[in-house]
């Protein structure tokens, strides 16, 4: 078994920042696929891995913005720049 280091591991982890509100990105290799929004971005990306989820993608990332009425307004703007293909209707 290989040698773990629980230390090392521990010394690297990332800090919990409380609900990891804002803005999320899903992507199929290098294409951008969807853009969300919510207040827990983690629990939002772990329902489009769900059977009965159309979004077919292999990564994501998510810049994390407090205030509701900002992630609102970046998600419109950055739908409506890059048109993602998931993004069926988009808004603005």
């Amino acid at each position: 078994m290989k040698d773990i280091e629980i230390q090392k591991l521990l010394e690297t982890s990332n800090e919990l920042e409380g609900n990891c509100s804002g803005v999320y990105f899903l992507f199929d290799g290098e294409e951008l696929v969807y853009i969300g929004k919510g207040w827990n971005c983690f629990l939002r990306i772990a329902e489009h891995t769900r059977k009965d989820s159309d979004k077919k993608f292999t990564s994501w990332n998510y810049i994390h913005i407090k205030n509701e009425t900002e992630y609102n307004a970046l998600e419109i703007e950055l739908i409506n720049k890059f048109s993602p293909k998931y993004n069926k209707n988009n808004r603005g």
